[in-house]
């Protein structure tokens, strides 16, 4: 796909706040420049004054730098925010035709919003857990599954059935993904990943089926299975800690939930 922009984005050796944006960007066919800063380096980048509101916005990242190729400036926009992020990609990267959420109506934006804001919000606060070693063991597992998870599942069900009646929320083959199948995605793909247990309830018949619906349905897009496959996504971590990598999730996942699989039964 040819585009007018020339995309960068800045962001650490991770897959968090980044996961619904690569899906994106991956899924768009566009071609763009990842760039990895590792947190040795991002520290040493503060210490020295380069992370400024001028170059990093609010001090942090994943940042998108977009310069546009028609315009005879080429002057540099600068992003910082995932949300944001997320909603000005959605829109630049449109094929012309397609209904974008600003055209929609605002009852049905409001509600599309609601989804988004609640599927970061989700995986940020279970993210921030990870500094402790014990954040994947009971009794906080069986804390995060109950209070966090069940909640983030049931809920999203409920709103995207009520969404599903004024507009299409699994996409299909050729249509855009939007801010709501990268946000909801991501999430659902974290949760799979600490608790593979959830997949049952992901499935037609779970209790969770149209969640499993829109996860698969972007997860098994070529583009998005190119990309992952290409730059082994899967391996990366989910977090800076140790305790966030894709090995120590694993292993407290085998570990763990089989047991909580039988006690919930």
């Amino acid at each position: 796909m040819t585009s007018t922009y020339s995309i960068h984005i800045t962001y650490f050796p991770l897959r968090a706040r980044c996961e619904p944006v690569l899906l994106i960007l991956a899924d768009s066919g566009i071609q763009f420049e990842y760039e990895e800063i590792p947190l040795s380096k991002w520290r040493e980048m503060k210490k020295t004054g380069q992370v400024t509101p001028a170059t990093f916005p609010y001090s942090g990242m994943p940042v998108l730098r977009v310069t546009d190729k028609t315009s005879e400036k080429r002057g540099e926009f600068l992003l910082g925010e995932t949300s944001a992020i997320l909603s000005y990609l959605e829109e630049i990267l449109a094929v012309p035709g397609t209904m974008l959420n600003k055209d929609l109506p605002l009852q049905t934006r409001a509600r599309t919003q609601m989804i988004t804001d609640a599927s970061l919000y989700f995986t940020n606060r279970v993210w921030q857990m990870s500094v402790e070693k014990d954040w994947l063991a009971p009794p906080s597992r069986d804390m995060i599954w109950k209070a966090i998870v069940t909640r983030y599942l049931r809920n999203t069900e409920a709103a995207l059935g009520e969404l599903q009646k004024e507009m299409k929320v699994v996409p299909t083959e050729g249509d855009q993904l939007t801010v709501l199948n990268a946000t909801v995605t991501a999430a659902i793909t974290f949760i799979t990943q600490v608790f593979p247990s959830a997949k049952l309830a992901l499935t037609p018949g779970g209790d969770f089926p149209l969640c499993g619906e829109l996860w698969k349905a972007v997860m098994t897009r070529p583009r998005v299975v190119a990309y992952w496959k290409e730059h082994e996504i899967v391996e990366k971590r989910w977090t800076i800690s140790d305790y966030g990598t894709a090995g120590w999730i694993a292993k407290e996942a085998a570990k763990y939930d089989s047991m909580q699989l039988l006690a919930n039964l």
